[in-house]
């Protein structure tokens, strides 16, 4: 099985709170992707959101949402927080060890199918793109930390130190610990950068 956790956030601790723009951002990006998946049967989309049980515009797509406590602990980076999000979905479905897990940032757009019909039709641990979205090029380890897909018992196992920007720590932690990566030229994802709501597709 494939669960698709796309990671939400209304109430912002990081980047710039401009609500409306978040707000319209998540629910074009949502869709889309839901459009996209069609109900396909062998993926399982759920959205996490970590500001509380309550009523949400989240509400209104046809897909699972858990709301979760996770934005209140203080990491010096948002993933910490997000990582939390991750592996309560993972405890709160059960989601097996060799089941894989696909991350995707609910404001990035999927453009297409690509990455997850690469996924459905290979068996690596990991799919991952190594790249820095600052600099705009391939680097060894950094990766994209907006979309990736792991098996679930990797998530299980990681936790971030925090002693380096977390697409790094990430980028190192896949790197040493799979067996086999397949490393992705192109995830064809429109990401939305929180600090500046910049675009660029990777």
């Amino acid at each position: 099985m494939i669960y698709l956790i796309i990671t939400t956030c209304i109430n912002i601790k990081f980047g710039l709170h401009n609500n409306k723009h978040r707000e319209n951002r998540y629910i074009e990006c949502i869709e889309q992707l839901l459009k996209l998946l069609n109900n396909d049967p062998t993926i399982k989309p759920i959205i996490v959101e970590n500001n509380g049980l309550r009523d949400t515009y989240l509400d209104n797509f046809d897909c699972d949402i858990l709301y979760t406590n996770n934005n209140i602990p203080y990491y010096s980076h948002k993933a910490g927080n997000e990582l939390l999000d991750i592996k309560e979905v993972i405890d709160k479905y059960k989601i097996n060890d060799e089941d894989y897990v696909i991350k995707l940032t609910g404001r990035y757009k999927l453009l297409n199918l690509d990455f997850i019909n690469t996924i459905k039709s290979n068996n690596y641990d990991a799919f991952i793109k190594f790249f820095n979205v600052c600099t705009k090029e391939y680097l060894d380890n950094d990766c994209v930390l907006g979309l990736f897909a792991i098996k679930s018992k990797y998530l299980k196992n990681f936790n971030y130190k925090l002693k380096k920007s977390a697409e790094c720590e990430f980028a190192e932690y896949v790197r040493k610990n799979t067996n086999n990566i397949m490393e992705i030229k192109k995830l064809n994802l429109e990401c939305c950068f929180a600090d500046s709501l910049d675009l660029l597709v990777v």
